[in-house]
């Protein structure tokens, strides 16, 4: 119990520095942007009456009455501090006010009369200044962000920043990718023909930023610049694909890299000092020295964990002896076959629904939409789509018929395609995406499940029941917390598989419980399961039940100058893309559920910081550029309306109307202030339903 506290009070005090420094960084994005205008005004010599960090607009509820600001001083003839709504922040000059209602008193406040007893502007007041120097007051503020993005970037590159590189720990059976010929190992180094060359471009920000604008532009293929596993140069044009009926999400079916050290042993073992477990680095396996990710700083290099992954995959039905470090010392362990679980009921092989480019099976005569019935004239009933692979590695080095029913226009036919020595290849456990496939790698075939039962031992499922959907419930007793999003019933279909659910179902899990439910022809109401899973004879996991750690690369610049140019490449891409996806939100390519507001900011920002503070720069990089466009916007209220009266005003040679200005402020003021609603709403909707 003493250590359960420990361990609480510890993770609670890494949580809170971790949003302490996100909230300071957050708050250093607003001052540097305050900070631009603050000193540009005084250049020009402008009064600046307020500077604040947040809003200090006084709040009541009830009898309660809410500070306006958490602290405040006044030095000189300004006042400093930070408000208690922490949703931007503004610096008050003489003469200007967003707020329309105080338009009319600022306006009085800086009314004086000359020595000619003419009414003036005070001269030390924002009005009374030309229109050049208000621009310059008014863009001071994205001008500073976007030098202070350019300097948290290049001070993260020159610490050296650990990224989670665009690289491939594995590639789903029948997705865009494996039709490329792509394995695990292989290193993403650019994307299309304008980028140059990097071992350092990032899985979530670049890899799937350059997969989502190629969605959001149509079908449209991104070239990728690729070095595979021997470290050879290729160039795969790879078309990403929707992967959700519920949203325009795409894809190319890669999962992140991975490395060597193990993150969770989902298996249960008596003794478990002769298994691996979290924490332990795997340095050799099979007798073969695992070797370490060659990019980045030596001394922070990592040892490569799809060589782990391969090994284990290669006979899953016999032991692998591993050398490990594990805690300081070199350990050698056996790393034992793990089997694998299935239902007492069999669901059927479907279709082949696609190739690898030059695959063998394509070749000898196999066609898409062919369903493999039979091998050696045997009935593959009892074996089942899942099975299908590890069912074959028997036959290695035999001539192999495969009976194959075609659908040829209206009729069925079987066809016999023989494989001359068959080699069962490397085949990897299903890839935990919802529209996994199954697939004969030597052949490079990808097929479906039918999701028809072809055999069964339970007591209500029958031969020919049709799965349709599926439902996880809590298991009783159970007081983990679930989302309600995750207990919505699923149907199948290309997006949701039964190779996913399979795979799924191979852990065990302490809150969810896997319920299926079946159609039965001429019977209207589903039928509703909850299977047990038991052991197979005779079939293995391939991954033995080890998860492992994601791969990390640091980046680092060997000088000042090398940092200050990637901190510029860096804050340019992160405009480009807030232009791009406002372009894509204006012309209806995507919507404003996907923007993320407040909340996920946060939240993204405490992950970033979780992992070091270099990433925590990187992400306030992202964010004033954000910020920089965003406040930059042709909008009365914000920066960018207000440069744009100017320009009418340097254009006509008199200033927009004050009533006019006014009402369209007060317009957008309330137009604003609904959507931060809606973004608000929509972050928590996102998060926790």
């Amino acid at each position: 119990m003493e250590t359960l506290i420990a361990a609480s009070f510890d993770g609670f005090l890494a949580g809170a520095w971790n949003i302490g420094k996100v909230l300071a960084g957050l708050g250093f994005v607003i001052f540097v942007h305050e900070l631009g205008h603050f000193l540009v005004a005084k250049a020009c010599g402008v009064q600046c009456d307020k500077f604040y960090v947040g809003f200090d607009v006084p709040m009541r509820i009830g009898r309660l009455r809410i500070p306006s600001a958490l602290f405040k001083f006044q030095w000189g003839e300004t006042e400093y501090g930070v408000g208690t709504i922490p949703l931007g922040g503004y610096v008050k000059m003489l003469g200007q006010d967003d707020n329309p209602n105080m338009a009319e008193e600022e306006a009085a406040r800086i009314k004086t009369v000359n020595e000619d007893g003419e009414e003036v502007l005070n001269p030390r007041s924002y009005p009374a200044k030309n229109v050049p120097q208000r621009m310059a007051i008014i863009s001071a503020g994205v001008i500073m962000n976007l030098i202070f993005g350019i300097l948290m970037a290049a001070a993260a590159y020159k610490i050296g920043t650990p990224i989670q590189p665009a690289a491939v720990g594995g590639v789903t059976y029948g997705s865009q990718a494996w039709k490329a010929g792509w394995e695990p190992g292989y290193d993403l180094i650019g994307f299309g023909d304008g980028e140059e060359d990097s071992r350092f471009y990032r899985y979530t920000w670049d890899l799937r930023y350059a997969v989502i604008g190629a969605g959001m532009d149509g079908d449209q293929p991104v070239s990728f610049r690729v070095l595979d596993q021997q470290r050879n140069h290729k160039v795969s044009d790879v078309v990403p694909v929707q992967v959700s009926n519920e949203s325009n999400h795409r894809a190319i079916g890669i999962t992140s890299a991975i490395n060597s050290t193990v993150l969770l042993n989902t298996v249960n073992a008596e003794n478990s000092e002769l298994m691996l477990l979290p924490g332990d680095e795997v340095i050799e396996v099979a007798g073969v020295l695992v070797d370490y990710d060659d990019a980045g700083p030596e001394e922070s290099r990592q040892r490569l964990g799809w060589i782990v992954k391969e090994a284990f995959a290669r006979n899953p039905s016999e032991s692998v002896e591993v050398k490990v470090i594990r805690a300081g010392q070199e350990v050698s362990l056996s790393v034992e076959p793990v089997a694998m679980q299935a239902p007492d009921f069999v669901l059927g092989i479907g279709p082949i629904t696609a190739f690898q480019e030059g695959s063998l099976g394509e070749s000898l005569g196999f066609r898409l939409g062919d369903a493999i019935q039979s091998i050696n004239g045997e009935d593959l009933s009892n074996v089942g789509a899942v099975q299908l692979p590890q069912y074959l590695a028997q036959f290695d080095g035999q001539d192999v018929s495969f009976g194959v029913s075609r659908q040829d226009g209206e009729a069925i036919t079987t066809v016999e395609i023989v494989v001359p020595d068959y080699q069962s290849a490397l085949t990897y456990e299903t890839s935990q995406t919802p529209n996994a496939l199954g697939a004969l790698t030597s052949l490079g075939i990808a097929y479906s499940s039918n999701n028809l039962v072809t055999a069964s031992q339970h007591a209500v499922v029958k031969v020919g029941d049709e799965l349709v959907a599926m439902q996880f419930a809590k298991r009783e007793g159970s007081t983990g917390e679930v989302g309600a999003r995750v207990l919505n019933e699923k149907n199948l279909s290309q997006y949701l598989s039964w190779f996913f659910l399979h795979a799924n179902a191979q852990s065990e899990s302490p809150d969810l419980e896997m319920q299926l439910k079946f159609k039965r022809q001429g019977n209207d109401e589903l039928i509703a399961v909850t299977p047990e899973w038991n052991e197979i004879e005779g079939r293995f996991r391939a991954s033995r039940g080890v998860i492992f750690r994601p791969l990390q690369r640091v980046h680092q610049a060997a000088g000042w100058g090398e940092a200050i140019q990637l901190g510029w490449t860096r804050t340019k891409q992160d405009l480009q893309r807030v232009g791009q996806t406002l372009g894509w939100i204006a012309d209806g390519t995507a919507s404003v559920k996907d923007l993320g507001g407040p909340v996920m900011i946060l939240k993204v920002a405490q992950d970033e910081a979780a992992v070091d503070v270099t990433r925590l720069l990187l992400f306030l990089t992202m964010l004033s550029a954000n910020l920089a466009i965003l406040n930059f916007l042709p909008i009365p209220v914000l920066d960018g309306g207000h440069f744009v009266f100017l320009t009418i005003e340097l254009i006509t040679r008199k200033p927009v109307s004050e009533r006019i200005q006014g009402s369209l402020s007060v317009l957008f003021l309330f137009l604003l202030l609904g959507f931060m609603l809606f973004i608000v709403s929509n972050d928590i909707l996102r998060l926790w339903f």
